[in-house]
């Protein structure tokens, strides 16, 4: 079974990335504030929040072409219990959220063509058969998905998958699949 899985580019992950670290940095004084607010065992607790929270920020240092960590849902997730621990349980939820949400966000966007059809990354993911399909073809690094419901998905694929992928090979499979479904 022939499969293309085709890489677009998330154009939606720079402005993801920023958000996040905007959270992570009010996340970052806010533990400031708790760690300057308690005394005890709590303020070792504190201590690890911003050591954890510092984390992303020292990689951001080090690598400035990528504004996020690749680790930093785990931090959020920590950093959500965390919060709820300290008591501040609305704090902790949302960043639970955030942290799922960035999860979900910062995956990659595979366009996978086969025999059975087209899946297209969105939320939730989308599977055309071919017999919705009017015509799927690739050209000039432009994916085409003509779709009979008046709907034309035109999306650019990514720099890196572009140089080694054959287009001639890719559109004769899509000429087949139409060319089965129709005959």
């Amino acid at each position: 079974m022939k499969k293309f899985e085709i890489e677009i580019p998330n154009e939606r992950q720079p402005t993801y990335s920023k958000v996040a670290f905007i959270i992570l940095t009010l996340n970052f004084f806010g533990f400031g504030y708790v760690f300057i607010r308690t005394i005890g065992n709590a303020t070792f607790i504190a201590i690890a929040a911003l050591i954890i929270n510092a984390i992303p920020w020292l990689y951001f240092l080090l690598n400035k072409k990528h504004i996020t960590s690749p680790i930093i849902e785990f931090i959020f997730i920590v950093s959500a219990c965390i919060w709820i621990y300290f008591g501040n349980l609305w704090m902790g939820i949302m960043l639970m959220l955030f942290a799922v949400m960035s999860f979900f966000t910062n995956k990659k966007t595979v366009v996978t063509v086969d025999e059975s059809g087209v899946t297209y990354p969105s939320f939730p993911v989308k599977k055309y058969l071919w017999i919705e399909i009017i015509q799927v073809i690739c050209k000039d690094d432009i994916l085409t998905i003509d779709l009979k419901e008046n709907k034309l998905l035109q999306l650019h694929i990514h720099k890196n998958l572009a140089n080694g992928f054959d287009e001639n090979d890719f559109n004769k499979f899509c000429s087949v699949q139409k060319g089965i479904v129709i005959s």
